[in-house]
């Protein structure tokens, strides 16, 4: 069995894979995680069951009041460019990775740490060596609580700049992420979150990185999509309650953009390439369409006419769609409003420039609103079975995702992963620093819980070595690389569509 759990903005959707099937479930988000994990204890065995969670609400929460969240920023920048942004600690950890120079712990006692919520640490070279990012962590853990504090070297990549913004970033969303941790350890024992490219990660590396969530929920989408209907190239209208958001799939996995601007910085984060409309479900209807939700349909118990609410008066049975029919005043508006809001999906399709050779559907309206979205685009629409938790059937299906960062340098016998210094006495050739790297990332992701058949494919995404020469002769050989066991559906759930 393999549970995936999808807490969107307006619902929170279940999904439950066995041998022989697929149950789903759909909660409102008015009820908390507690009350719905609560409700499926009698279904799920928790305790024994691997669960994964998409979220993208922590980061969406700061990211709405990104500039009211004071944090701290410690740079431990070493000599060379200053930087304006933030506290310029003493201490250099150099380009090799050696420990040059201490911090001096008497500036951090200077610091007044209550006016700040949070404190985001980093240093330039800290994914080479991290051992002053962790000293200041050390001492500053009696001020602040270790879950507000965020290190850069989790970041991986050695980009300065885009990694400070990144772990700032990080260190607003990272305590919303170990409450939710504490929610979910009171009913789940072995859990999982699931990241923006579609792929799972263990908690503390999510702790440790929270923005690799960015855009969890769209990822999710497209993944379940691709188990569902094995399109290889096309787009996905995923119709929510608030938004409608479409995600590009090429090559039969979802597209991927690099350093995501978030809160008008741009970042590290490399996430699927997706889009949003402010228009759903929930959206009110009066006069016409609006992109506003401010409560579930009428159907629904609600207050306000929505689109759910239009599409009931032409024949829909959606909720108690009676009420729907007491409800509307004007059927003539209700339908304007049903062919806007296809009409807006349609024009916002333009924003993929070539020809889009599939169109899925999915979400709760989906097959509701399918013809009249398919006469707006012209176009016949793929709706999957369990349209209304595609979310969560991706995220139950997808596998295991790390990345490593490895800097072999052996003229020093030395080796970096993720951050952390350990020696090396071994042989200096490409091939074999490769597959170090490449065995290293399984054995990390095993360990973390990862099977057999979720660690095969690993991809080489940088590469770069070169010769450590002093006085003529060659004293060893400096090599950068990060490899990341691929994004995709676990090897056990794929199936073939005819």
């Amino acid at each position: 069995m393999s549970v995936g759990i999808d807490v969107g903005g307006t619902n929170t959707d279940i999904a439950i894979i066995e041998d022989n099937g697929i149950q789903i479930f759909k909660f409102p988000n008015e009820l908390s995680i507690d009350s719905i994990l609560s409700k499926l204890t009698s279904k799920i065995d928790f305790k024994r069951e691997k669960v994964i969670v998409s979220t993208s609400l922590p980061l969406n929460e700061v990211i709405s009041k990104f500039h009211e969240i004071s944090t701290l920023v410690l740079l431990i920048p070493g000599p060379g460019m200053a930087y304006n942004e933030g506290v310029c600690l003493k201490g250099y950890v150099n380009h090799r990775g050696d420990l040059v120079e201490d911090i001096d712990e008497s500036e951090l006692k200077k610091i007044q740490f209550s006016k700040y919520q949070n404190v985001a640490i980093a240093g330039k070279f800290s994914v080479r060596n991290s051992i002053l990012e962790e000293k200041v962590k050390e001492i500053i853990k009696n001020k602040l609580d270790e879950s507000k504090i965020s290190l850069s070297y989790h970041c991986l990549y050695l980009n300065y700049p885009l990694r400070i913004n990144t772990t700032i970033l990080n260190a607003k969303i990272k305590n919303s992420v170990v409450n939710l941790k504490e929610i979910l350890k009171n009913y789940v024992e072995n859990f999982f979150f699931y990241k923006g490219d579609g792929g799972v990660i263990p908690i503390d590396f999510a702790i440790q990185n929270p923005s690799l969530l960015y855009n969890s929920s769209p990822a999710a989408v497209a993944m379940g999509a691709i188990y569902l209907t094995n399109v290889k190239n096309g787009v996905v209208i995923d119709i929510g309650g608030t938004t409608t958001d479409f995600v590009l799939i090429e090559d039969g996995k979802p597209a991927l953009v690099e350093n995501m601007i978030i809160a008008g910085k741009k970042t590290l984060v490399k996430c699927v390439d997706s889009f949003s409309i402010p228009f759903g479900g929930d959206s009110i209807v009066d006069n016409f369409i609006k992109p506003k939700r401010a409560d579930v349909p009428i159907a629904f118990g609600g207050k306000f006419f929505t689109l759910t609410d239009s599409l009931n008066c032409f024949g829909c049975e959606i909720g108690d769609y009676n009420k729907s029919k007491i409800a509307c005043k004007s059927k003539e508006i209700a339908k304007k409003a049903i062919e806007d809001y296809a009409s807006v999906v349609a024009e916002a399709l333009n924003h993929y420039e070539r020809h889009v050779e599939n169109i899925v559907v999915t979400g709760y309206l989906a097959k509701y609103l399918a013809p009249y979205l398919e006469e707006a685009i012209g176009k016949k629409c793929i709706i999957p079975e369990y349209c209304e938790a595609v979310n969560a059937i991706g995220v139950a299906v997808s596998k295991m995702s790390l990345s490593l960062y490895a800097r072999f340098d052996t003229a020093k016998n030395r080796v970096v992963f993720n951050g952390i210094v350990e020696e090396y006495d071994g042989r200096d050739d490409d091939e074999e620093l490769l597959n170090i790297a490449v065995n290293k990332v399984r054995e990390l992701a095993l360990k973390n819980g990862a099977s057999e058949d979720e660690v095969k494919d690993v991809n080489v995404v940088y590469y770069n070595s070169y010769n450590v020469v002093r006085g003529g002769v060659i004293k060893g050989k400096i090599a950068d690389i990060i490899v990341q066991i691929e994004p995709g559906i676990r090897p056990k759930f794929i199936r073939e569509i005819s």
